[in-house]
């Protein structure tokens, strides 16, 4: 007989420091995608990384990445919950159906107003999470605030095969906002370049004209 055993909420993942390799449980907040590192020793047995992430604050559950929780996350107020609309007494009712019902006039040429619906993006899993995670440790720099090799939350999007709107949502939530263009950083790259392009014809066209000068 097989036991099945359910997969860790967390991952093990090794980094490269000055000091040499280091191994670590990285955890997820499943709320808002904020990351605990966690060094790992010869003591590896995943309750203990559970131990040592409550004891920072965290709800952490070792087999149920949904149910981890950053201190942040479980500080935050809970959503306000809309009143229900006062049910009017059955005297009420009765007296208001009683009432002759107005005729509707109808009017010509009328539309509704267009409104602008933008579509609300799902939540992402902490598959998806864990994924979109992977991929942006390695195409965007933490210290600049912008992506590398030309990427950008909708490349990063396509290629996860995930929406742009939920790339967006937990890069900002990682890293922060933008805060360099690639495509300046291009331009300010070829410029440079063109410069010294430039002083590179300066000087054989100077050359050029030493040969034609008279003796």
């Amino acid at each position: 007989m097989t036991t099945k055993h359910r997969p860790l909420s967390y991952e093990i993942l090794q980094i490269r420091e000055t000091g040499g390799p280091r191994t670590i449980a990285r955890i997820w907040c499943a709320a808002c995608g904020d990351t605990l590192d966690l060094t790992l020793t010869a003591n590896r047995h995943a309750d203990n990384v559970e131990r040592r992430a409550k004891a920072k604050g965290w709800d952490c559950d070792k087999n149920r990445a949904s149910r981890t929780i950053c201190p942040d996350c479980k500080a935050a107020p809970p959503a306000r919950i809309k009143p229900a609309m006062p049910v009017a007494p059955k005297a009420c009712r009765s007296a208001t159906a009683a009432k002759p019902a107005i005729p509707a006039i109808p009017i010509a040429n009328m539309e509704p107003p267009m409104t602008a619906i933008t579509p609300a993006v799902r939540p992402a899993t902490p598959d998806e999470r864990m994924r979109i995670r992977h991929k942006l440790d390695g195409v965007f720099d933490d210290a600049k605030g912008m992506y590398l090799d030309g990427y950008s939350d909708q490349r990063v999007a396509e290629e996860l095969k995930l929406p742009r709107k939920m790339i967006e949502q937990i890069r900002e939530a990682a890293y922060g906002p933008i805060r360099t263009d690639p495509e300046i950083e291009q331009l300010r790259t070829d410029i440079v370049a063109l410069i010294a392009m430039a002083s590179t014809l300066t000087n054989r066209l100077a050359e050029v004209e030493k040969r034609f000068q008279p003796r």
